[in-house]
């Protein structure tokens, strides 16, 4: 029985993939508006099921605000992602004057989730928005744009392939059984190592923007490898705290939203501060 289940859970995994993957890279390819939106779309079904955890832990966090915000977030990373600090700061202003209108119990809490749901979420995956449509302030074109996000997808993906594959075939020692039983050490070198990779052909076959070397190459699949685990580790503490193995169903054998995208939560944010920090270095030493 359960090797059935093991053998439809890998059936629909696999078509979702198929189905996914292709959609997901014309999308990138396109950018703009559809892009955007479909960034939006991801974000709004991750938060509701971000919220969904929350509350069954007892938590009453402020759900049609946290949309509403992540939502403006969002369409600010398209339109004017410069705003996009500013806006942040003035969200959690309301925030804050949200709890004198609330009821005075749990009311940091309630308030504190809310808060997290939109700068985990809609904050995060917006920089992938800022990556794709945002790479003049990197040195690059807008069409690089396309490319660079495309390296993200592809590096976080094959990272998590080969986790997935050397995890069931070599994963004795788990890397944090606490958190998630079925992450090993043999899993997450693998995924590593793949992702490291990945950059290593792109630079050789020359699908790449022309402001990145190999060295940046390098180490945005470092960062991939590393970060994008990592952000499926804090997906997973989230989830064994209110005692769930998905957040969600939609993808069928990838459980939810916030499952399928929770790598994309971490890594992307890493790369772009490696980007921006370089880009200001080097315009600082007048490079």
């Amino acid at each position: 029985m359960n090797k059935k289940m093991g053998l439809n859970n890998f059936a629909t995994r696999m078509i979702v993939n198929v189905l996914g993957i292709p959609a997901i890279l014309l999308l990138i390819r396109t950018g703009r508006i559809p892009f955007a939106t479909f960034i939006g779309l991801v974000a709004i079904l991750a938060q509701i099921e971000f919220f969904n955890l929350m509350i069954k832990k007892g938590f009453q966090p402020w759900i049609p605000g946290g949309l509403v915000a992540g939502i403006t977030c969002i369409a600010i990373a398209y339109l004017s992602p410069g705003l996009l600090f500013p806006l942040m700061i003035l969200i959690f202003l309301m925030f804050l004057g949200i709890m004198l209108f609330k009821t005075i119990d749990n009311a940091a809490a309630n308030i504190a989730v809310t808060v997290l749901g939109f700068l985990y979420i809609p904050v995060m995956l917006s920089i992938l928005i800022i990556l794709r449509e945002s790479p003049t302030q990197f040195g690059g074109s807008y069409h690089e744009g396309s490319q660079l996000v495309m390296i993200v997808f592809a590096c976080i993906w094959i990272c998590d392939s080969l986790a997935f594959v050397f995890g069931k075939w070599l994963g004795k020692k788990k890397i944090a059984p606490l958190i998630s039983p079925g992450k090993s050490w043999a899993g997450c070198i693998a995924g590593l190592i793949g992702a490291v990779i990945t950059v290593v052909i792109i630079n050789y076959l020359n699908w790449k923007p022309e402001y990145l070397n190999l060295s940046d190459l390098i180490i945005i699949g470092i960062i991939a490898g590393v970060f994008g685990q990592a952000g499926d580790f804090i997906e997973s503490v989230f989830k064994r705290d209110a005692d769930i193995k998905d957040s969600g169903t939609l993808l069928m054998g990838h459980g939810g939203v916030l499952d399928r995208f929770d790598s994309f939560l971490f890594a992307p944010a890493f790369v772009y501060l490696y980007l921006f920090f370089k880009s200001y270095i080097l315009h600082g030493l007048g490079c």
